[in-house]
């Protein structure tokens, strides 16, 4: 039910539907990591912190990304930019703006993320030719490290069925990273080389 929630209010705030437009978000401040300043050595038993989502992501972020050819197209080394900014409380949206070898390419992220839950959920549509929607558990330790491990529902692309996961690894400020694998069908994922992503100061 949660699932079903989360994804319909996603399709209601995504603003190509609602026709809402809103200046990305940018932190007026340089980030300085998620880890808690507890004013002592941290212990094992601390209590981790929800991630904070706008305090990480919102704003503008370079990529860049070098990957092998696969059922969803050819490979090679893609890069450009990605905005993230609110569209209300737990709703965001990320708009990526890419050049590969095979020429310019949009991406438009819908995301949901219930810091209670500590789960996110996003639809996710490509200019390339296809869309999917996936689901994430959140995890973090009191060093500051966070991981959103998103798995997509099956999709079709040219009549074949796709699944991606994407692992988002937190661990500095400006910078962070998404190791991808695909998989074809009932075949096994293979993993692919990772986006790295850069804060725009």
């Amino acid at each position: 039910m949660l699932v079903r929630c989360l994804l319909a209010a996603l399709l209601l705030a995504s603003p190509a539907l609602s026709g809402a437009e809103e200046p990305a978000q940018v932190p007026t401040e340089t980030p300085k990591g998620l880890m808690p300043n507890l004013g002592r050595p941290t212990r094992p038993d601390d209590k981790v912190p929800p991630l904070d989502f706008e305090k990480y992501f919102l704003g503008r972020w370079t990529f860049e990304a070098d990957a092998p050819d696969t059922v969803l197209g050819p490979g090679g080394v893609s890069n450009g930019t990605v905005t993230y900014r609110k569209l209300a409380d737990g709703f965001y949206e990320a708009s990526v703006e890419g050049k590969s070898e095979t020429g310019p390419f949009t991406i438009v992220e819908s995301i949901a993320y219930d810091v209670d839950a500590q789960m996110a959920f996003r639809h996710v549509t490509d200019s390339r030719g296809y869309s999917y929607v996936q689901k994430a558990r959140v995890g973090g330790n009191i060093g500051g490290d966070y991981r959103l491990f998103f798995e997509s529902a099956p999709f079709t692309f040219k009549g074949k069925q796709v699944r991606l996961n994407h692992t988002i690894y937190l661990a500095a400020p400006l910078t962070f990273r998404t190791d991808i694998e695909i998989a074809e069908g009932a075949g096994p994922f293979v993993h692919m080389s990772p986006w790295r992503y850069r804060r725009v100061r």
